[in-house]
Parts: structure tokens; sequence; C-alpha cells
């Protein structure tokens, strides 16, 4: 990001902003954190949520009935106040600070999901926010092009269900506010560093304009208000709503943010007459002076505006001749690598108010912002696309920008936070009882206390309701506490007593509910383990058959489909779940060829389930023995709308078809594992790596120990590959030769 100073009034000016960005260019230095750069601050965004709904097409014209570029439909968390609240958070560098969404749901499922999603999958404090009876909750309905290029239809709903009259907003909103004092601890920091550090970092307010203007404006108000420790600094977007915005509301906030088409309507509906058409908006020279004119006419003096450009950049500026910051974008994109620019702005703009937030300048603030909105676009859908601030810091250091320096006190706790999560197989550690012989017999205490002993596993993925049940959850619990494990999952295992001849695909109805029953079951007992256990993965071994003409395909896919769909859509349990994943397997000895027997017929039953939180967990030797290429298997479920939901890791002998080895990741096709490991970098999978081997020879837990240090070495080899021109120009080639001698090379160098 480069930044262009225009309109300098005097020199003394000049030096004063030529000193400030020549201290953030000066190649590999940190930038400085202050004694108290860990205060939490609580960030309150109030807006809009939606259940997005993005299909791939050009805008139609008026009267025509077009086709989309294809069948998929994309379904996701969004609404600009929903994606600015997790943008915030995934944004912030303490962890610890709270981010407040103050919105309006519907009593329907969508919006328990959507209040599920926010709450359990990304944190956000839910406090303040309400679900409306009889009522809808907010819908986005997003047309995307061929080039990324998103336009969007809201229809309100909830978003549009606040208390009409002013003084029952404002008594809301000063009760809520209240909470954004900070911590005696942090009060007593900032007093001792006043001098130099308290008057930079602020209590920020987001607003935007999917919901009422006079609720932007209540909120504005008594947020300013509220008597604290700290500077208050209100940022409202103007996404939303193409109608005028109020004088009061205009006037209520300290930065105003339109893209370059909110400038032209905020230009139009504030300059009378023809003096909105003396700007041509495709020069930034006329768009500065456009935006100047505005806050000349309706600020109230000590305001900005903040603009973005797109591909040009952005750019910050006051009524002051001599306050002006340009900033280039924090990296130059190739078409494309651009997926999906729903959230850009909003990724933009979250990543601005946090920056702000902890204390940085303001062209600091613009170039964070600049790497978020850079990396939302290459991801699909709103709420997923946004990224976290390792991959934001990551980006500016690639791009020869400055890292934030980490304040020492949060080190350690940020540094585990940003660790690649790992589980192994929990019954591999039933093998080789000899290495431990005091233990009589492993229960689940006794194997939960052998794989804590693995060197690097963070996480646990426990069998239901093997390992697991509702009377036992409690137990476990506090077993898992005690030796510092995460339970990350639960693994459905259906009993054969009952499911024999199938669990969805069962001929009997009776048996059938079963399956849809034994699944909620799972998901409550997940629920009852707390906000951690987000990830039900459901392989169905019985729902296949062996011989030709057993099975009607028809019927059993229709069965597979409702059960699922009744199953993971019940609103009293599995919907509350982030991620239901689907498990296939091609065969077993318990039914010789599965009816979803690889990943396209699994992402086919995902799509026709039509939930957004189904995906795909795919198993690395499942896929072999599928005769498909797993790293090929990844790309088309993350292309599916980010439907990789989870991995097994293992390896296996493509030929014996039928075989469930269950070997060491990386052992027997070490080339295809390192591409399985590129690709998961590639599209950024951040779930838990689980290694899915049976080591019925070896040490359990020096096996699952090197599992894990491959895994780490191929992730280093590809974030090394990706900086290597000469790889990407053999790839972009299909150069085998020049692919091999430079992965030689990386590997070791």
């Amino acid at each position: 990001m480069k930044l262009r100073i225009h309109n300098v009034a005097n020199n003394v000016s000049f030096f004063l902003m030529f000193a400030l960005i020549s201290s953030f260019f000066r190649p590999g230095i940190a930038l400085p954190t202050s004694p108290c750069s860990n205060v939490v601050t609580p960030i309150f965004v109030v807006g809009s949520a939606n259940f997005d709904i993005t299909v791939h097409t050009e805008l139609p014209k008026s009267e025509e009935t077009i086709r989309a570029f294809n069948s998929k439909i994309y379904r996701a968390l969004g609404g600009k106040g929903a994606n600015q609240a997790v943008g915030a958070k995934k944004s912030l560098l303490n962890p610890d600070s709270e981010v407040y969404f103050i919105g309006r749901a519907g009593g329907d499922d969508e919006g328990k999901w959507l209040f599920d999603m926010l709450s359990n999958e990304f944190s956000i404090n839910l406090k303040y926010s309400e679900s409306i009876r009889n009522v809808s909750s907010g819908t986005g309905i997003v047309l995307l092009s061929k080039e990324g290029v998103a336009s969007s239809v809201v229809v309100p709903g909830a978003n549009a269900e606040w208390a009409e009259d002013t003084l029952t907003l404002q008594n809301f909103f000063a009760d809520v506010f209240s909470s954004s004092n900070i911590s005696s601890d942090d009060r007593t920091c900032l007093e001792d560093h006043k001098t130099n550090y308290v008057d930079s970092i602020k209590n920020v307010l987001l607003l935007q304009r999917e919901i009422p203007d006079a609720v932007n404006e209540a909120a504005s108000k008594a947020f300013r208000k509220i008597e604290g420790d700290l500077d208050r600094l209100v940022l409202l977007d103007l996404g939303g709503s193409q109608s005028r915005v109020s004088d009061e509301l205009f006037q209520s906030v300290d930065i105003i943010s339109p893209n370059l088409n909110e400038l032209e309507t905020l230009v139009a509906t504030s300059i009378t007459g023809d003096g909105g058409n003396k700007y041509d908006f495709e020069n930034d020279d006329d768009a500065i002076r456009a935006a100047k004119d505005v806050l000349k006419l309706r600020g109230n003096g000590n305001q900005a505006l903040l603009v973005t450009l797109g591909r040009r950049g952005s750019f910050y500026i006051t009524s002051k001749d001599d306050e002006l910051l340009f900033a280039k974008p924090a990296v130059e994109l190739d078409y494309e690598l651009v997926v999906d620019c729903t959230a850009a702005g909003d990724s933009f703009r979250s990543a601005f108010a946090v920056a702000m937030a902890e204390g940085n300048t303001v062209a600091r603030a613009m170039e964070i912002a600049s790497a978020s909105g850079a990396l939302a676009v290459q991801k699909m859908g709103a709420a997923p696309s946004l990224p976290d601030r390792s991959s934001i810091e990551e980006l500016l250091e690639k791009s020869g920008r400055l890292r934030t320096k980490f304040a020492p006190r949060r080190d350690k706790e940020l540094s585990e936070s940003l660790m690649m999560k790992f589980a192994c197989r929990l019954n591999s550690f039933k093998e080789r009882k000899d290495i431990v012989p005091k233990v009589k017999y492993f229960d689940s205490k006794a194997l939960l206390e052998r794989y804590a002993t693995v060197q690097g596993v963070s996480h646990v993925e426990l069998n239901f309701p093997e390992h697991v049940t509702k009377r036992t959850y409690k137990k476990i619990m506090k077993i898992t506490e005690r030796l510092n494990l995460k339970v990350s999952g639960l693994n459905v295992r259906f009993p054969k007593d009952i499911f024999r001849n199938g669990a969805f695909t069962n001929p009997r109805e009776e048996i059938r509910e079963k399956a849809v029953q034994f699944l909620k079951d799972a998901c409550e007992v997940a629920l009852l383990m707390g906000d951690g256990v987000q990830n039900i993965v459901v392989w169905s071994q019985f729902d296949g058959y062996d011989y030709d003409g057993q099975v009607d395909f028809f019927e059993s896919w229709n069965h597979m489909v409702s059960g699922y769909r009744a199953a993971v859509g019940d609103s009293s349990t599995c919907a509350k779940i982030g991620k239901i994943s689907y498990e296939f397997k091609p065969t077993d000895a318990l039914s010789r060829s599965s009816l979803i027997p690889n990943a396209f017929a699994s992402l086919m039953l995902i799509e026709e389930v039509g939930l957004p939180n189904i995906g795909l967990t795919l198993d690395y030797a499942h896929a072999l023995t599928a005769a498909e290429n797993p790293s090929q298997s990844a790309t088309m479920a993350f292309m599916k709308g980010e439907k990789l939901f989870g991995v097994h890791l293992n390896d296996a002998v493509q030929s014996k078809l039928g075989a469930e080895d269950g070997l060491s990741f990386g052992s027997v096709n070490p080339r295809g594992a390192y591409e399985f490991i590129r690709v998961l970098q590639k599209f950024k999978y951040d779930g838990v790596i689980y290694f899915d081997t049976f080591p019925m020879n070896e040490d359990p837990v020096r096996e699952c120990e090197r599992n894990i240090e491959v895994v780490k070495k191929y992730w280093e080899m590809a974030k090394k590959e990706s900086g290597n021109s000469k790889l990407i120009e053999a790839r972009r080639e299909h150069d085998f030769l020049g692919i091999e001698t430079n992965l030689i090379r990386l590997l070791y160098k």
C-alpha cells in the first residue's frame, strides 16, 4: 500500500505527514508496541444479520429471465452488521477483546441458525440481540458475476423490527453501552502511560444502513454520551440504503464510509441541482474533491470520509485542506484470484475499526484494512471469507509492509490460538498394550490419559456412543479438561444390531426414523458438552449394498436426502451445531458398495440436503480407494462454497481396493500427501487436522507424533513454495520437470 498526499497547505504539514508515512515503511522493523497495547476494549456493532443466498449470474434486464452460470446456490451468514461483527472479532490482536453485535433476527429456523453461528462459530457476544417472534429473518440475495462482482437485494425482515420512539431506543442503547468501560487494571496501565498512549486507544461503534436510520442515530448519540475512560469513535458504513442520510445521523458520527457508488449517491442527495454532475468519479482527484465538498456542506467540522475505490485503493479526508491520506491496495490481485467481492467492504471497515480501537494511526489502520479486504475477495461467501489477524499480518509482511508487534503479555496466548490444531484416532491407543502393561483395560479414561501424552495434539474427537453419551458426558469433560484437551467433535457410529440393513436407507420406515433420532442424540450430547464441540462427523457404514439389484438406487437416495435433512435441520439439536459433515467410504465389510462411494456423490448429497451446516469430511485413504485424487476432491469441496468441514489424514495402497489400510500419512504416497497439504493451505483450511490411522504394530504415541511432524514439514514447504516464483511459473505452465526440480530444492534447502 502506498500513501499519496494531496493539497498540502504548507511545509509544516508536509514534513509532519512525511514523517508519519516514512515511519511505516522501514524494512524489517516491527511497529512499536505500547505497554498498554493489550487493553481489552469492547467493540460494538449495531446492524443487520441476514441469511445470505448467493447465485452466480449477471443482472437480468427488465422483464428478462436468464439462466445462472451454474446450478450451485451458496448459503451463508451475511448482513453488513453480522459481517462486520465477525470481521472485527477475527481482526483483533487481542483474542480476549469482546465484540458485541446488537441486532434482530426472526423467530424462524434461519434466525436461530444466524445467532448460533455468530455465538458459537465466531464467539460474538449477543447479549443485546433479540429474536422477534412471527417475523422472518433478514435475507440477502447476492447475484455474483463471473468477475466476482456482487450485486445484492436485501429483504429486511426482522432487521426492521425496532422500537419506533426515540426515547425507548436511547434508553436501550444507554444500557448497552454502559458495559464499554475498561477494567481497573487496564485503567491503571493507561493512567501510568497517559502521556504517550491514552489518547490513541478508543472505544469503537460500527453502524451500517441495513437497519432504520433512526436506530443508528439513537445508537450513535447514546454511545457518545457515555462517560468513560477512552475516546469514542463512531463509523457509519453507508452501504445498505440508497436514501438520503439525515443531517442528524450524518453529524452524529465521526467517520462516514461509502464505496465509490455510495459516494456518488451521497453527492447526488447532498448537493442540489446539477452540482453532483460536475464530478467524474472514475477520476481520483474528482472523487476526493466531491468528498471534501460534501463534508464542507454537511459536516460538523470534526468528521472524515473514508472512501473505498475497489482496485484503485481508498482515501481518508477531512474538511481541512491539509488532511488527506490516499492508500493504494495492499497487493495487486490477478483477476482469477478474485472469487467473491460480497464482503470486501465489510472486511475493510471492520479491520479499520479494530485497528483504530487498538490505538493505530489512520495510516496504519488503512494499511491493515486494505490487506483484510484483499484477502476477503479470494474466498466464497460473506462471513466465511473474512480473514483473521494472522492472515492479515502475513499478507502485509509478504507485500513488504510491517507486521504489528504483539505485546509480550499476550504472546504465549496468541501463539497458542494460532497453532495448527491436531487430533488423532483415539481407538488407536488401544494397540500395543505391551508398552503400558500397568493398564489392565482401556476404557475412555485410560485411552484419553494415554492419548494426552502425545506431543503436539491439541484436540480430541470422540466416538458417539462408544466414548461418550448423554449419561457420561460430564465425566468425560472433566477428564479432558484435566488433561488440557479440547473436544472438537463427535464421530457418529451407528450400532450394528439396529442398523445392519441400513440406517438412513433402511427399507423400514421406523428404522430410518431411529437413524434420524440417533444423529439428533449425538448433536444433543455435543451441545451439552459446550460451544467448542461444533463438528459432528457422520459415517453411515450400513448405507450400502452387496449385490446388484439388492437396493433401489432412486428410492435409497431419496430416503437418504430426506433423512439427513430432517436430522441436520432439527432446530432443537443439530441445527445448533456449526458443522455436520458426511464422511464417505467407498467400500466396507459391512456394506461392500456404499451408496455414497466418492467425494462427488457426497457433494451432490450435501447440495440436495441444502442446509448451510452440512458439509464434507474428506478421508485421504477413502478418496484413494475410490480411485480419486484427494487433492482434487478437496478442491471441489472448497469450490462448492467452503464445504470441506474436516479432513482425516492417513494413507493407503491404492490398488488394494476394499482395504482399510489406515497407514501413516505420507508413508505410501508422499508426493500426493504434500499436494493435499498444499491445497489445504491454498484454500486457507483452518479446521482440526485429524489422523485416522491404524498403527497395529507401532507405538501409537510415536506414530501420532510422526504424523504431526510430517504435516508441519509439508505445511512449511507449501509456505515456501507460495513465494517461489520459479515453482509458481512451472505450475502455471504445467511443467512437471520444472515443478519436480524446484520441489526437490525446497525439500533439501
